[in-house]
């Protein structure tokens, strides 16, 4: 039996395989150039900073040596590679979609890893296959023929257009994303969304944050950095408290990427965001400690995974509550836990909006309304 130091995780969203989006984008809003360069030109442009990795994407270094080494040989060898896809964002930067781990395995091994302050390290090749007489040997170890062979391997770029809606381009990033690490959802948003808006989430979820350090505690150190599942759970609240959950259209992940898209630049309106997280984090603290955010039916029953469906409404929920309603449920937090134990077991609307096909337009919009009925009867029953 798993006790409240385990760290439980987050429960899986299931039964969302084959939503329907009703209402699709337009083909013609499909913006995509077909660049021809070779290895050459495009380490030249990483060098300069006019093609960029996501800061926020997921980690650029997962290959090994080994596959960095194979990658590297198969340019030795003169033999074709699978096609890139860029971003063309602000002042025509190249924004890395596809093709990661390659553009990370040739700046490893042709410009060096590592901070500009120190010396670069660069990849030294190993278990190589055909060209064994390569192995131990960097890019300067290597001969003038061999070098010019890779510079001029040719590639093909297909090059997302600047102006590409979002939502366009969140699409063509999903269909393309079948490399041997595919993007998660999340990953694809931060590449959509550089600058402010990525900023802002990650603070949101930063360890060194006030409001992250609340997060992480409210959440029992169950929603990890790896692969960004925590700024996955903090665009969900920030999608679901900018848009109202009546307007949700499916899928999940594109309502999402549209609120997103909402977060203000103003420092004054992202501060309103940010001070009213803290009070819904905050406020689900003081009612369930440990047990935040988590599907309970009996009292006596162990302590469940993280449920994305109630991190949303609640979270959502209570961030906009008045300072006097806060303040009733936390003079009556016993009762309300018990309550909301009480709810889960005997309204089945409500738990079968947490517990399956929970991307659904009736499942988001089920949950909201019946956990805002049950939180306005409590908050009557508590003035009479």
């Amino acid at each position: 039996m798993k006790t409240d130091k385990d760290d439980l995780g987050i429960e899986k969203e299931e039964g969302n395989e084959n939503i329907k989006i009703d209402v699709p984008f337009k083909p013609e809003d499909i913006n995509i150039k077909i660049v021809p360069r070779n290895i050459g030109q495009l380490v030249e442009l990483l060098e300069d900073n006019q093609i960029l990795i996501p800061k926020y994407q997921r980690l650029p270094n997962l290959w090994n040596d080994t596959k960095k080494s194979r990658f590297i040989e198969s340019l030795m060898l003169d033999l074709p590679i699978p096609l890139f896809y860029f971003d063309e964002g602000d002042e025509k930067k190249w924004y890395v979609v596809d093709g990661l781990q390659r553009m990370s395995t040739l700046e490893h091994f042709m410009l060096g890893s590592g901070s500009v302050s120190q010396n670069k390290v660069k990849l030294k090749l190993i278990d190589l296959e055909f060209l064994t007489d390569y192995n131990d040997k960097t890019w300067d170890d290597l001969p003038r023929d061999i070098k010019r062979r890779i510079n001029s391997n040719q590639v093909t770029i297909n090059l997302i257009g600047k102006g590409t809606p979002d939502e366009v381009k969140y699409t063509i990033f999903s269909r393309i994303n079948q490399g041997d690490v595919p993007l998660k959802p999340q990953e694809i948003r931060t590449a959509l969304f550089q600058g402010y808006r990525v900023d802002f989430l990650e603070n949101l979820i930063s360890k060194e944050s006030e409001v992250g350090k609340l997060f992480h505690k409210v959440t029992d150190g169950s929603v990890k950095s790896l692969r960004q599942e925590d700024l996955d759970f903090i665009s969900r609240f920030v999608a679901f408290y900018l848009k109202d959950y009546k307007t949700y259209e499916p899928a999940m992940d594109k309502f999402i990427t549209l609120g997103t898209r909402q977060i203000p630049k103003e420092v004054p309106y992202q501060k309103k965001i940010i001070d009213n997280f803290k009070k819904s984090l905050d406020l689900t603290w003081t009612i369930f400690e440990k047990d935040s955010f988590r599907k309970r039916t009996n009292i006596q029953d162990s302590r469940m995974p993280i449920n994305k469906p109630i991190f949303e409404v609640l979270s959502t929920t209570f961030s906009k509550l008045s300072n006097e309603k806060i303040e009733t449920i936390k003079a009556n937090r016993e009762e309300f836990r018990l309550k909301f134990i009480e709810f889960q077991k005997s309204n089945k609307d409500f738990w079968n909006a947490i517990t399956t096909g929970t991307a659904t337009k009736d499942s988001v919009i089920n949950r909201n309304n019946e956990f805002i009925n049950f939180l306005n009867n409590f908050l009557n029953d508590k003035r009479n």
